[in-house]
């Protein structure tokens, strides 16, 4: 029943959607399907081990990686980023808390003016930090909810600090290579990844194009991640056996904070009362929706290398459906 109403979903819409779908239910996989091509240059599909850049869904796996220090009580989460960074603006007034959830005020490098300039260009982490500091502040830390980029570039900074490895080593060590997640890293450009998809959207004229290009050094501990379906349902199952983190923060991973954010998470109730945490990523035709209906242990997720038909419609689409079928 799934699977038709899926297609029948996607029939239905004029925007082409190219990507993977998976949908689970209490640990069994119940759909998973590929769309599309990974190349369309060289008509190469997707599968199910395709690559695609994931975006903010990468901010998952940075709130994981901050609550593992957490759980080492090498990081506290009322510590300051004045800790980590002692120059940085306002330092003693943000917590690693406050970053977590998108309270700390701090300015969004990618509502800057400057930023499609920069994106363009290689960053390093420290390089990211000072364009941070030179943004001014949206608003008062620990005061309100505005969704940033930047702070979660902080956070990848301070793993950095604290640990003594890379952003990208740390994860590897305490979350991939724990869930055997072999499909998973933080993207370069110049890297040659196998299996990697290529990203598609459409021009004035409707006709398919390339993705516009980005500097994937810009995006990193924020959105700079690839990953697969497959990889990512390693990830949920980790979180859902508490191999990462202990029952008792990933409960606390899952609480609502202001706007409905936990740390690394969107939290809401559906229209049906169910607990619905999820996130979704956008970078350059990549789209990527990760998301848990909590009380019945489903788990969808939908990674596209087109920008036509986001992945958020997709898997809200199937939310719904599932939550209907009852």
């Amino acid at each position: 029943m799934l699977k038709s109403y899926i297609h029948s979903f996607l029939n239905a819409k004029e925007e082409k959607f190219s990507g993977n779908i998976v949908v689970s239910c209490q640990g069994e996989t119940i759909y998973k399907e590929s769309f599309g091509k990974a190349n369309y240059e060289w008509d190469i599909p997707n599968t199910a081990i395709t690559k695609y850049r994931i975006g903010s869904v990468t901010k998952i796996f940075t709130a994981i990686a901050i609550l593992t220090l957490v759980e080492e009580k090498k990081l506290q989460l009322h510590n300051t980023v004045a800790d980590f960074i002692p120059t940085f603006p306002k330092g003693n007034q943000i917590t690693i808390e406050h970053l977590l959830t998108h309270t700390s005020g701090i300015g969004n490098i990618t509502d800057q003016p400057d930023f499609l300039l920069k994106s363009y260009q290689l960053q390093s982490p420290d390089d990211l930090i000072n364009w941070i500091i030179s943004c001014s502040f949206k608003s008062i830390p620990g005061k309100e909810f505005n969704y940033s980029n930047s702070g979660y570039i902080v956070l990848g900074k301070i793993i950095e600090v604290i640990s003594g490895l890379s952003y990208e080593e740390f994860l590897k060590k305490r979350i991939f290579q724990p869930l055997s997640m072999i499909n998973t890293g933080l993207d370069a450009n110049e890297a040659i990844q196998k299996h990697k998809a290529s990203g598609y959207e459409l021009d004035a004229n409707n006709n398919m194009c390339h993705a516009s290009f980005i500097n994937m050094s810009n995006t990193y501990s924020a959105g700079g991640l690839f990953s697969t379906v497959e990889d990512l349902q390693l990830l949920d199952d980790g979180i859902k056996n508490y191999s990462l983190l202990s029952k008792n923060i990933t409960s606390q991973m899952f609480s609502s904070g202001l706007c409905g954010y936990g740390y690394g998470w969107n939290i809401i109730k559906t229209k049906k009362n169910n607990t619905l945490v999820f996130h979704h990523g956008g970078i350059n035709s990549f789209t990527s929706s990760y998301l848990r209906l909590i009380e019945k242990n489903m788990t969808i997720i939908v990674l596209s290398n087109m920008s036509t038909l986001l992945t958020s419609t997709l898997a809200d689409e199937i939310v719904t459906y599932l939550e209907n079928r009852d």
